[in-house]
């Protein structure tokens, strides 16, 4: 690769990130003004702790923008430890809220393992299937499998559904990237559709909320609300949305707004335009990834790039799908534009891990170069 390609995909990935980042900033500000004022009596209060917490990610992305793919490979098994430690934390002294344990806190500051958890999977996924890629089969397959159901495991006694089908997702991704034989891909899904069914029957709210998805109309001031609440958001905003902070719904009609229906928002203050904007900055982003991944020879390197790009991918995929209508309700963050300090510092990390990456491609070239000149 040329230095010239290398630095317009830099400062491609870096304009986007900015973008998204401040765009983020501006609508968290934006959607939880309200929320705040009357919770708290300061419409800035969820911004105040955001900006903390962007300063804390900043922190995160320059650690993990320096790390080589050697030492991130020692610092993922450490991290995929320190999360499933906490998980299992949360089980016994987690911060409840609607009867889920799904944060650690302390004085008013919380941390959601989850967040920490589907990170450090993913580089640990990476790593193993990069080591074993040569000889992937049933076999070498248990101890990811394994691994994953663990996380799985803890993230349903929470309960935490969003992020356990999210960490599903991850390893199958995975486990289709490093070659697994299509012959184990229905046993896989069929599995995994069997179990989705008897987690949705075993919770009544979780049917509940299927039927809501399907027939929001027939209990629209109960189960439905939110589901037809999202959609007046997301309608009300036309072509070129109602300006920036004036936006309705979120006074005193949309839960949530700050958080899992915060694409809503983007919707409805800045229009149809505004929300395809924010998907072609994550749509660059992505694909950016992806290309980074095709461009590095090193396997783990590769798969990591890939990794973080699908990391995003289905957290964009799983809140907007749920935002308009395409997907049945379940709490998702919207990456750098939802409120969570644990959200936004993870995903800085991931960020960083990218950029890091990108640096590789650098050092790739430098030993190339190095190699050509000795031979």
């Amino acid at each position: 690769m040329s230095s010239r390609e290398r630095l317009r995909i830099y400062y491609k990935c870096l304009i986007v990130s900015i973008a998204l980042l401040l765009f983020g900033s501006a609508m968290v500000m934006s959607a939880s003004a309200p929320y705040a004022l009357e919770r708290t009596g300061d419409a800035f209060y969820f911004f105040k702790r955001h900006a903390i917490y962007f300063c804390v990610g900043l922190g995160f992305f320059f650690f993990f923008r320096a790390q080589p793919p050697i030492r991130l490979k020692r610092i993922g098994k450490y991290l995929l430890l320190i999360s499933i430690v906490l998980l299992v934390l949360v089980l016994i002294v987690g911060h409840e809220v609607n009867g889920s344990r799904r944060s650690l806190g302390y004085s008013g500051i919380r941390f959601q393992p989850s967040e920490l958890a589907r990170f450090a999977l993913i580089i640990y996924l990476a790593d193993y299937l990069s080591r074993k890629r040569e000889r992937i089969s049933g076999v070498r397959l248990i101890k990811p499998a394994v691994v994953s159901g663990i996380i799985m495991l803890l993230l349903l006694l929470e309960p935490d559904f969003g992020s356990t089908f999210l960490v599903f997702l991850y390893t199958l991704t995975f486990l289709f990237l490093a070659g697994l034989n299509w012959k184990f891909i229905p046993g896989i899904v069929a599995a995994a559709m069997s179990g989705i069914v008897f987690l949705i029957k075993a919770e009544p709210y979780r049917w509940n909320r299927i039927l809501a998805f399907f027939h929001p109309e027939s209990d629209p001031q109960g189960i439905g609300y939110q589901v037809i609440q999202a959609l007046i958001t997301v309608g009300s905003g036309g072509w070129h949305g109602v300006g920036l902070g004036r936006g309705r719904q979120k006074l005193e009609f949309l839960p949530e707004a700050h958080k899992d229906y915060v694409f809503a928002v983007v919707g409805e203050e800045l229009g149809f335009i505004g929300a395809c904007a924010v998907l072609i900055l994550f749509s660059a982003l992505i694909i950016s990834a992806f290309k980074i991944s095709m461009r590095l020879r090193d396997p783990f390197a590769r798969y990591l790039s890939c990794g973080i790009g699908f990391y995003f991918a289905y957290q964009v995929l799983l809140h907007t799908g749920v935002v308009v209508k395409i997907l049945p309700p379940k709490g998702t963050t919207l990456p750098f534009f939802s409120y969570g300090g644990s959200s936004l510092v993870i995903g800085m990390a991931a960020l960083g891990t990218l950029f890091g990456l990108i640096r590789s491609l650098e050092d790739e070239e430098t030993d190339l170069e190095l190699c050509t000149e000795i031979y």
